[in-house]
This record gives C-alpha cells, sequence and structure tokens, in this order.
C-alpha cells in the first residue's frame, strides 16, 4: 500500500514537473506567436495553446456563446483548484527526502508525507469529478455524443485538431 501510494506520488511530480515544461515553452513564445485570436493567450499571452484547442473542439461540437462562456468558466475554475492543489504539495518533496535521509526509515515522517499526497490526490480528484459533472450538465444530448466520440478517437493525440485525420 505504501509502495502504491510512493509511486502515485512520483508520477504526480513528474506530471507536474512535464506540466511546467511545456507551459514554460508555451507562454514564453517558443510555439511560433502566429495563429487565431484566441491562440494569444487566456490572460495577457499565457496559456493560448490550450485555449485555441478549447475553442476548436466548442466549435465542433457547435456549442452556443452562453455554453461556450459556462464551460470556459468551469475549466478555469478547475486549473484554479488545480493550481492550487500543485503549490500545497511544493513542501512535500523535502518532507520525503527528509524521511529517506537517515539510516532507517522514518515510518511517521513518511506516513505523513504519504497522508499530504493522498489528500491532494483526493481534492484533485473532486475537483474534476466536478467540472466533468457541470460540463456534462451544460452540453445537450448530441453535444455529448460528439465528445464521447471525439475522446474515444483520441483526436489530441494527432496535432491536438479535430479536424486533422
Amino acid at each position: 500500500m505504501i509502495c502504491l501510494a510512493l509511486g502515485l506520488g512520483i508520477l504526480g511530480f513528474v506530471a507536474v514537473r512535464r506540466a511546467r515544461c511545456y507551459h514554460h515553452c508555451y507562454a514564453h513564445g517558443h510555439h511560433g506567436g502566429f495563429g487565431p485570436p484566441w491562440q494569444h493567450g487566456w490572460h495577457g499571452g499565457h496559456h493560448g495553446y490550450s485555449r485555441r484547442g478549447l475553442y476548436m473542439m466548442l466549435s465542433r461540437l457547435d456549442c452556443s456563446p452562453a455554453q461556450e462562456r459556462a464551460i470556459v468558466s468551469e475549466l478555469d475554475q478547475l486549473r484554479t483548484k488545480l493550481r492550487d492543489t500543485k503549490y500545497g504539495l511544493k513542501d512535500v518533496r523535502g518532507d520525503l527526502a527528509a524521511a529517506l535521509r537517515g539510516p532507517i526509515l522514518d515510518d511517521a515522517a513518511l506516513g505523513a508525507v504519504l497522508g499530504r499526497v493522498d489528500a491532494a490526490t483526493g481534492d484533485a480528484r473532486a475537483a474534476i469529478l466536478e467540472a466533468v459533472r457541470n460540463v456534462h450538465a451544460i452540453l445537450d444530448d448530441k453535444q455529448r455524443e460528439q465528445l464521447a466520440e471525439l475522446l474515444d478517437s483520441g483526436w489530441w493525440r494527432r496535432g491536438g485538431s479535430p479536424y486533422r485525420v
């Protein structure tokens, strides 16, 4: 059980690290700097790469402007909650290092670290479930079916565009 929790914690740290690398690359203009207006950012130039794919998907689903605003707002709230969860875990790596540093594994310290990782994972899971439920409620039946087909086909692995074959 401890090995599983430790493995999940390490995978989480790797995922956060990769997300930071991608954010740095795109936020600092290393992706070209051209394209449609929504590519240029959520908040004055950051996260434009995410917005472009989102608007392409919303266009493919034929969402109304009200639906688009609601979905974008929901995803912004999710991003904020996940960012807060990530920042809450910043000092876990140091605590884990301290637990492993001694000649004998400090089980109490390791348990505290894994408890914090479990709590953060639970918070992230709850935020994601809430966002998925809210987006599901915003879409109509036809849009839900189209979204399910897009997710099932894996269109994001072929360059992020639902229009690529």
